[in-house]
């Protein structure tokens, strides 16, 4: 009698150490996913304001033609992500998990024209200011 306790002991031991480690593996999962989400868009928002603060730079030379070649990462978090102009919003989103984040040039730049698209893949991309006009080439 005295061994079948014994050997309980130890298998209801045993089950509970897996049970808790089964417990904590979700725990940090859950914890790994949120933090990815949060570097996720803190990443994106990091390359829209570059890419709006060359927009507003270029914007200052009022009338002149103008370029700037600006040099971003090709992944945030490990994925692709696309950049365009919708009127006077600038967006950046991933292609897998659309995140995505967006600056609103309306309040700034009314009297501006915005066009084009690009994707991070080269790892640079090149704003022209053309006049009136701002693309993203």
């Amino acid at each position: 009698m005295k061994a079948q306790t014994l050997i309980f002991e130890q298998v209801l031991l045993f089950l509970v150490s897996v049970a808790i480690f089964i417990m904590c593996f979700f725990v940090f999962q859950t914890y790994q996913g949120h933090f990815s989400s949060i570097s996720m868009n803190d990443q994106v928002k990091g390359v829209r304001d570059l890419i709006s603060s060359n927009v507003l730079e270029l914007a200052r030379f009022g009338e002149m033609n103008a370029s700037v070649r600006v040099r971003i990462p090709e992944r945030v978090s490990g994925e692709r992500y696309r950049m365009s102009f919708s009127g006077y919003s600038f967006n950046v989103s991933t292609e897998l998990t659309k995140t995505y984040a967006q600056m609103d040039f309306s309040d700034f730049l009314s009297s501006r024209t915005f066009s084009g698209n690009s994707t991070s893949s080269k790892g640079e991309v090149v704003i022209y200011k053309r006049g009136s006009n701002i693309i993203l080439g």
